[in-house]
């Protein structure tokens, strides 16, 4: 019969695969989207909603962050604090914020918020308020969403 540490490790594994997953699919829309910016030109009609469309999408995607980080604010495990409670509302305000930034701005601005999300995120996961895995998913992801940030600057500057 195994024992608990096996199992917590089991299910720590299963719970990794799960997030990647899941993230890696909710980078999906991210990737298209700027995808499709890149590949129309200035004056098509699908132009504006397609950038509407993913300022909205990350700025719900900065919400999400800043709740996780509430989540481990909440939970105090090595070092939740409320400051880390505070801080955690400071994403979906830059999100916001970008979402009123004018283009192509505003995806700077979700560069650098993404880019400073996914560095905090890395250190949480660094000083054990959360599971190493974490970081490194979050190093991923802010990689690729930072790099279509980047793509989606150059596509409407």
């Amino acid at each position: 019969m195994p024992d608990d540490s096996s199992r917590d490790a089991g299910q720590e594994a299963k719970t990794e695969r799960t997030a990647r997953f899941l993230a890696l699919a909710g980078y999906a829309p991210i990737l298209v989207l700027v995808l499709w910016l890149m590949g129309i030109d200035a004056g098509h009609p699908a132009r504006q909603p397609t950038q509407a469309l993913l300022e909205s999408y990350c700025a719900i995607i900065l919400s999400f962050l800043g709740g996780i980080r509430w989540g481990l604010g909440m939970v105090f495990r090595g070092g939740g604090s409320p400051r880390d409670l505070a801080m955690s509302c400071i994403p979906p305000l830059l999100g916001w914020a970008a979402v009123y930034a004018p283009v192509p701005y505003a995806f700077a601005l979700f560069a650098v918020a993404f880019a400073a999300q996914g560095a905090w995120d890395n250190f949480a996961a660094h000083s054990g308020i959360a599971p190493p895995w974490f970081g490194r998913l979050r190093i991923l992801l802010t990689t690729l969403v930072v790099a279509a940030m980047v793509l989606a600057f150059v596509a409407t500057a």
